[in-house]
């Protein structure tokens, strides 16, 4: 399996966040409601694969009976109790989706959690 991260509009960058590493920020403004497509991993929960990557687990994604384990720039996204992105499940798809107009340079910022709410809206 090959994953890449192919979206133009992202870049990393130190995070504004202390303490946090890097971070996801914006090449161009984003408007309400576009969204970040979270590349990743599929695998089945309570798998060995799932047990394995523990160590992941506030980043994994629910999907049904399936975590996503985020890749590229999903798997950058930094925690913000105000975030300006939500996390949503779109088919078979994961998204973090836009609450504002994000403007060009601003960082990426969604709440962490494997059960938040926001990830199973539409």
């Amino acid at each position: 399996m090959h994953l890449d991260e192919t979206d133009t509009r992202f870049y990393i960058a130190p995070s504004t966040i202390p303490g946090a590493g890097n971070g996801v920020f914006t090449k161009i403004p984003l408007a309400k409601g576009d969204r970040l497509e979270v590349i990743g991993v599929l695998v089945r929960v309570d798998s060995i694969a799932d047990i394995c990557t523990r160590y992941t687990d506030r980043y994994k994604f629910r999907m049904g009976d399936k975590l996503l384990i985020p890749l590229g720039y999903g798997g950058m996204a930094n925690h913000s109790d105000t975030p300006n992105m939500e996390k949503i499940i779109d088919g078979d798809k994961v998204y973090l989706r836009a609450l504002r107009p994000i403007e060009s340079g601003e960082e990426i910022l969604y709440i962490y959690g494997a059960t938040a709410q926001a990830q199973f809206r539409k």
